[in-house]
Order: C-alpha cells, then structure tokens, then sequence
C-alpha cells in the first residue's frame, strides 16, 4: 500500500475526526459527494495505532480511499499503481 499526504476538510473541524467532506490531492480540490463505506483499524489492540478509513465518491465521479493516522493527525491518501502512474 502506498500513501500520499493530503488535505482533508470534514464536517466539524472543532469536533475531532469527522467524515470528510473535501480533500486536496496534487493540488487540486475534490468535493465529497459520499461516503460509501468506512471502518477502524487498530481501536481494540493496544500495541496498534488508531486508524479511519473512508472510501469517498467525489464530485469528478471518482472514488478514493482515505485514511486518517491518529497517532499523527494526518490524512493520505491511498494510492492505487493507476494513480501513481499518473504524476
């Protein structure tokens, strides 16, 4: 698996993590038409770290999967062999 860092804008940004609702991925902006699944990783092992996932359909038709990193408060993206052929 391979991860990008991206930009994500949720719900309520004064309320924690949030469903994304837009996110910026190689400088260009998506909008969030929905969320289509999500799941947790790491909540019940206390030797893993906190992880939320997101697989989103955005406003190009596209859909992406998401992750959020607790441990860093950082998003990313992650990265299929067809969109990394892209840059």
């Amino acid at each position: 698996m391979r991860l990008e860092r991206i930009t994500v804008t949720t719900r309520d940004q004064s309320c924690g993590v949030q469903e994304p609702t837009a996110l910026e991925w190689r400088g260009r902006r998506y909008r969030v038409v929905a969320v289509e699944d999500r799941w947790y990783e790491g909540f019940v092992a206390s030797h893993r770290v906190p992880m939320r996932y997101f697989r989103v359909l955005v406003d190009t038709g596209e859909r992406f999967l998401v992750r959020y990193h607790e441990l860093f408060d950082a998003w990313a993206l992650v990265v299929s062999g067809r969109e990394g052929a892209s840059s």
